[in-house]
């Protein structure tokens, strides 16, 4: 199986619906979305429907945290299951992000 991503653009915000698997072979299927955002208040990843994530995975989810602080966004984790929310608190996830949206404007 591999990743799909739905985009949906409700004024200022586009929220990014994953589907599948988040690993080394389909980390590249989100930067053409990443790369197409332009001026907006909010970025929302969701989640909800991601079955897996490996460690390269988490390294785009950590790029998109720092392209928040570059194109001065707030970037929103949501529908993180147990286990990836574990993952994530483990490898300093959550850390990362909430300094980074603390200087976000």
């Amino acid at each position: 199986m591999g990743l799909t991503i739905n985009r949906e653009i409700h004024e200022t915000t586009i929220i990014l619906k994953f589907k599948g698997i988040l690993d080394i072979s389909t980390a590249n299927v989100m930067d053409p979305y990443l790369d197409e955002i332009q001026k907006i208040n909010t970025l929302v990843l969701d989640f909800s429907e991601l079955e897996f994530i490996d460690s390269t995975g988490i390294g785009s989810i950590i790029n998109s945290i720092y392209l928040s602080q570059e194109k001065n966004f707030y970037l929103e984790l949501k529908g993180i299951n147990e286990l990836t929310h574990q993952v994530f608190e483990t490898i300093g996830v959550y850390h990362i992000l909430n300094s980074i949206q603390k200087e976000v404007v």
